[in-house]
């Protein structure tokens, strides 16, 4: 009896380069357009939090600003996926479009921004501003509220994960 083959994942991982910057201001739009959660006030929040996301992530890369910002790819080449991180402390945006939710791949992208942080930031954790309606996937990969030091907009919550240690995603 032969071995099972190990199992391809249904997408990839890659850093994002400038020509994805349409493909994924798409999936942002995607993403907050289906977003049930999210009253208008608060898509519209966070698409020019991400749009300005998207403008400025090739400066900030280029001034070692940007840790992490990897794209997602399906099986056709489509943007299915993306993660941001700044200055191996900040997850600034995070993106899954809507049908490759519940898949793992969220997980993985932040799995994927803990391990670019992992040990190369004197901060205690990796820090993001939960969406209202995203807090209990962040809660299920571990991370727990914070204090947050600006006034954050009705229903998002600032969590924080430890960088130091084991990895908490093996």
């Amino acid at each position: 009896m032969a071995d099972a083959a190990p199992a391809i994942p249904a997408w990839t991982l890659a850093p994002a380069q400038p020509a994805d910057r349409a493909a994924l201001a798409a999936l942002i739009d995607t993403v907050l357009a289906a977003s049930p959660a999210l009253t208008r006030a608060q898509q519209a929040l966070l698409r020019a939090h991400a749009e300005d996301h998207l403008h400025g992530w090739l400066d900030a890369a280029q001034a070692g600003g940007v840790s992490c910002h990897l794209l997602a790819r399906g099986p056709q080449d489509e943007a299915v996926g993306m993660v941001l991180v700044r200055e191996h402390w900040q997850l600034c945006s995070l993106y899954v479009a809507p049908d490759w939710q519940g898949r793992g791949l969220g997980r993985a992208l932040v799995h994927a921004a803990w391990r670019a942080s992992h040990g190369r930031t004197d901060r205690p954790l990796l820090r993001l501003v939960a969406a209202p309606g995203a807090e209990g996937f962040y809660r299920h990969l571990g991370f727990r509220a914070v204090r947050s030091l600006q006034t954050l907009p009705e229903g998002f919550v600032a969590m924080g994960l430890p960088l130091d240690g084991d990895d908490p995603f093996t």
